[in-house]
């Protein structure tokens, strides 16, 4: 790689010095002649393999263009720097002061379970972020964030996304594997699947090693050995239970909840970051400082796009809105197509080409209810169907519109609202729904009639203020009936276990991309899966994955009839299907 000497002019920068080299890329502290300094990541084009690359472009570059967040690090500029007629592309970031956490632990700081908390929310919050901009950071580590000084303490930055991507579903990555410290990187990433689950994964090994001050699992990395070597040596460690130092139970218990979760290898039992973040703000009355600077205990500011959203209550929701703008949509569900076809032909269309509908005066519908046995994919349907008319979206669990106030919750409830009209379109998704409109009368809401009215209240042709409603449930008899008149929820729809077909393209998305033997019959296996919900099929997946990478072979029949053996369905039973119906 090339190296630039000191006072070299990149553009409008001149290079003060030297940082470090990376894989494919040097790095410096640039000036700008204005008094103002930058990081400048600079990238050898022709050492970079042409399937890594975006467009022809580094993908670093592209995935960094427009970012801007007090937790991760901030885009300046890019440009390209000729030399003896090559190209060197280059990346400029903002310039901050600090130290590496890994320093910080190199040196033998110990961090008060405050501080811990704190560190904790601000990266959630910078990947909740960077989720927003169809991102996942895939290195969380604590060489990757630096802890900046700040009138409020320790401010941490993500920084370093050299290995940031969309979501990867499996095979080689966009980006390097070997320099990844595989300690903090989860075992399907370990396969080239990136996700919201894998972060998650990473976060709780970091918290782990802040509260323990030593890392999951007691390993550590000779770096000296080969990708394969460590890739084997870690698997064979994952599958034994952790080790849990006295300091972990003598933790904080929303910290050790995070880290017990976290940590498992299967990821659909991880609770996402965002939920994380739930857990934490929930939990940390008086010691965590918001992004705002202030405290708890002091004077809040409102709500931000990036944030909190005020409410007439005084408390705040901890959620935000998301534009989704870089991920498949209905490409990302197998199987449904009836479910697919009916939903862009009756709902999709009628809320994009709003021109056509006001010419031919018709209504776009308010919402749906997605119900159906748990585990067959009806919140992560919302998301697609969110990703697909291209809305802003929002999922809602029950915890989410809490409130200790008398009436408080009916004022989170507007706010909601409010919020997302403000932002339409937008795609509210309210998980497990009966739990927010159970039937008046019954035990359930007994309590809290005027939570329901409030619902029924802005459930009302909310469609005219821009807002499409889906709720989920596997208890379609407790919502209450008024909830599903035309006019609120105008469809019902039913998302039952997965039929054949359906089970045989989801086999083929989920071992896509790993290393298979030329055995596999995915007709045998959707067959041996009857009666198996969708999230049981990515378990199986993944579980005759990890076997296979523990033999270092590729991935056969016999792992995945092995795992279905040993993994029953965790709906109890065969299910009746009927066809996909609505209302």
């Amino acid at each position: 790689m090339i190296r630039l000497e000191n006072d070299a002019l990149v553009g409008p920068y001149r290079v003060e010095r030297f940082i470090k080299d990376g894989v494919f890329n040097s790095n410096y502290v640039v000036a700008d002649g204005k008094g103002g300094r930058f990081f400048l990541k600079l990238f050898d084009l022709q050492a970079i393999p042409p399937e890594w690359l975006d467009g022809g472009e580094v993908g670093e570059i592209v995935n960094s263009r427009g970012l801007s967040h007090h937790n991760v690090i901030s885009y300046v500029a890019d440009g390209v720097l000729t030399i003896q007629d090559k190209t060197y592309p280059y990346l400029v970031m903002q310039y901050f002061k600090g130290s590496l956490l890994s320093e910080f632990l190199a040196a033998g700081r110990q961090f008060t379970g405050p501080e811990i908390k704190t560190i904790t929310c601000h990266v959630l919050e910078g990947l909740a972020y960077l989720r927003s901009e169809g991102l996942f950071h895939n290195d969380i580590t604590p060489r990757n964030i630096l802890l900046e000084e700040s009138g409020d303490g320790l401010v941490p930055k993500l920084i370093d996304l050299g290995h940031a991507s969309h979501e990867l579903t499996g095979g080689q990555p966009p980006f390097p594997m070997e320099d990844l410290n595989l300690i903090y990187t989860a075992p399907e990433a370990l396969d080239g699947c990136f996700s919201d689950a894998s972060d998650a994964f990473s976060v709780a090994a970091l918290v782990y090693t802040l509260i323990c001050r030593q890392e999951p699992w007691g390993l550590h990395m000779d770096e000296s050995e080969s990708f394969e070597e460590r890739k084997a040596r870690i698997l064979e460690a994952r599958r034994r239970q952790p080790v849990w130092p006295a300091a972990l139970h003598a933790s904080d218990p929303m910290l050790r909840s995070l880290v017990l979760m976290g940590l498992n290898i299967n990821p659909s039992a991880r609770p996402t970051p965002a939920r994380m973040l739930e857990m934490l703000t929930d939990s940390s009355v008086d010691t965590r400082q918001r992004s705002d600077g202030s405290s708890r205990n002091g004077n809040p500011k409102k709500a931000s796009a990036g944030g909190l959203v005020a409410t007439t209550d005084g408390t705040e929701m901890k959620k935000t809105l998301q534009r989704n703008t870089r991920s498949g949509g209905f490409a990302d569900v197998a199987g449904m197509e009836s479910l697919k076809k009916m939903l862009t032909e009756r709902v999709i269309w009628v809320l994009r080409d709003r021109e056509k509908a006001k010419k031919y005066r018709l209504l776009p519908p308010n919402g749906m209810l997605l119900y159906g046995p748990p585990g067959c994919g009806k919140t992560y349907f919302a998301e697609k169907f969110a990703e697909e008319s291209r809305f802003n979206y929002m999922v809602v669990n029950g915890s989410d519109l809490g409130s200790t106030y008398i009436h408080g919750t009916q004022g989170k409830i507007a706010a909601l609202f409010q919020e997302a009209a403000a932002k339409a379109p937008t795609v509210l998704c309210f998980d497990e729904f009966d739990s927010f409109v159970p039937a008046r009368g019954s035990e359930a809401a007994r309590h809290r009639p005027e939570e329901v009215n409030e619902f029924l209240s802005q459930l009302n042709n909310c469609a005219q203020r821009g807002i499409f409603v889906i709720g989920t449930t596997n208890r379609m008899d407790m919502i209450d009936p008024a909830v599903l008149r035309k006019g609120r929820l105008d469809l019902q729809v039913e998302v039952p276990a997965p039929e054949p077909e359906t089970r045989r393209q989801m086999f083929i998305h989920h071992l896509k991309g790993r290393p298979l033997a030329d055995d596999i019959d995915f007709d045998r296996l959707a067959a041996l899966t009857d009666g198996y919900a969708s999230s049981d099929i990515a378990f199986i997946a993944n579980d005759a994955a990890l076997v296979a990478a523990l033999a270092d072979e590729p991935i056969a029949q016999r792992h995945l009839e092995d795992s279905i053996r040993c993994n029953p369905s965790s709906l109890g039973k065969k299910s009746v299907r009927q066809p996909i119906g609505y209302h």
